[in-house]
């Protein structure tokens, strides 16, 4: 396909429908005219045009990211096993050498336990009735006819199986959670096409059967929590939900996280009732960082991030150090699809063992794993007030008016050495 002709309308981005390498520089060439900058970083790239059709409109250029390789962490769970690497894309200095320092302290502990416990897309259409009686009739109707409904879904995708329906109530307005299973696959998208094509067959049989119209139909009333953060997906789960688990000795604690289990376990009592106090959902450390760099370097869908940093960090005493336990209820990850097909991202998935069918449960104890040693890593580092510290060398940003603080031995409250500490497990 050859760009379109120029229109005269110097506004509208041009050859819109086009996926080609001369349609991108036609693109680009116009964006330079237009804010007279050179963009000389768009100019080349390194993925063909032509095999991003799926995957973004009005093609330019592609902006790098740098990714950095966070551990080894060593795994004993359900799908993942032996000593594991994170790639985390970011820009944010420390974030890396935190979580790799994270996961010294669990490898030399005995590891990380993880298991994927389930895995559920959900899509919440809409319907409106007449009255409040009409409404409980149709959600009722809705309730016994749930082979029906799968048979109809299963006509639009072999992968995503429908495992359940459930009626949601406002007064004449039913909301209806839609609950698959799908496979390898994030599933928002398959999903979507699914619930839709069983809305049309109900907005026809519901009538034919009850002789009841339906006002109204949205193929999304917003209950989903499709990339949102919710209690409804911190309860019921959206996604995956896996957990991962530590006990870490205070060896650990001591010398690799300089803190001691005292500390860690007092600093998390306070980090949670200021959560409370401020309405977190769950509470962690931060998930997002963990889940965010791993996104952006594995093909997932970045908006996902957002409903996928849900997460419940619990610590409490175990022998001489602290058991952690890290929940993430709403985990959006996919193996196939997306950008996961895309060769910088395939090829880290593949590192990894995720990559393609079966993948998926991997990558999701995965990215629990780690979750779980970045967020212990940065609550040792506020325990032991070096947060700031760290982030100012590792950051590279230290101004002159902050104080490098003096060096402390390891006794839970001294300066550490992120590079250093970060070496082998």
């Amino acid at each position: 396909m050859h760009p379109e002709p120029d229109t005269g309308d110097t506004s509208s981005i041009p050859a819109r429908d086009s996926h080609t390498e001369a349609a991108r520089q036609v693109r680009l060439d116009w964006l330079r005219r237009r804010t007279e900058m050179p963009l000389a970083p768009l100019e080349h790239l390194q993925m063909r045009a032509e095999d991003l059709t799926n995957n973004v409109e009005n093609l330019i250029g592609a902006v790098e990211v740098p990714v950095g390789l966070a551990g080894p962490l060593l795994f004993a769970g359900t799908h993942a096993s032996g000593r594991l690497y994170a790639p985390l894309a970011t820009t944010e200095g420390a974030l890396v050498a935190s979580a790799s320092r994270g996961a010294s302290a669990l490898s030399r502990s005995g590891g990380v336990r993880t298991h994927a416990v389930a895995q559920l897309m959900t899509r919440a259409p809409v319907f409106q009735l007449g009255s409040l009686g009409e409404a409980a009739s149709f959600a009722e109707w809705i309730t016994d006819r749930l082979e029906e409904l799968r048979t109809q879904a299963a006509r639009v995708s072999r992968h995503a199986v429908l495992v359940g329906v459930r009626p949601v109530m406002t007064g004449r307005t039913v909301h209806l959670v839609f609950s698959y299973e799908t496979g390898d696959a994030a599933g928002q998208n398959m999903t979507s096409a699914c619930t839709w094509h069983v809305c049309q067959w109900t907005l026809a049989r519901f009538p034919a059967e009850t002789g009841t119209e339906i006002d109204r139909f949205r193929i999304e009333g917003n209950l989903s929590g499709d990339k949102k953060v919710t209690y409804h997906s911190f309860l019921n789960g959206r996604g995956t939900r896996v957990v991962a688990e530590a006990d870490i000795c205070a060896d650990a604690l001591r010398n690799v996280l300089k803190t001691t289990p005292e500390d860690l376990l007092e600093t998390h009592r306070i980090q949670r009732g200021g959560g409370v106090h401020g309405g977190m959902v769950g509470n962690n450390a931060c998930v997002a960082n963990t889940v965010a760099g791993m996104f952006t370097a594995l093909g997932q869908d970045i908006a996902s991030v957002h409903e996928s940093s849900l997460g419940h960090l619990e610590l409490e005493p175990a022998g001489d150090g602290v058991r952690a336990t890290m929940v993430l209820p709403a985990l959006i990850v996919g193996t196939v699809g997306g950008g996961t097909g895309l060769p910088a991202q395939h090829a880290l998935l593949d590192m990894l063992g995720c990559a393609g069918q079966g993948g998926q449960p991997r990558l999701a104890e995965i990215v629990a794993g780690f979750a779980l040693a970045l967020d212990l890593s940065t609550l040792a580092a506020v325990s032991a007030d070096e947060f700031v510290a760290a982030h100012e060398r590792l950051g590279r940003n230290r101004p002159s008016h902050v104080p490098t603080p003096p060096h402390r031995d390891g006794d839970g409250n001294g300066d550490r050495d992120l590079d250093r500490e970060n070496s082998s497990v």
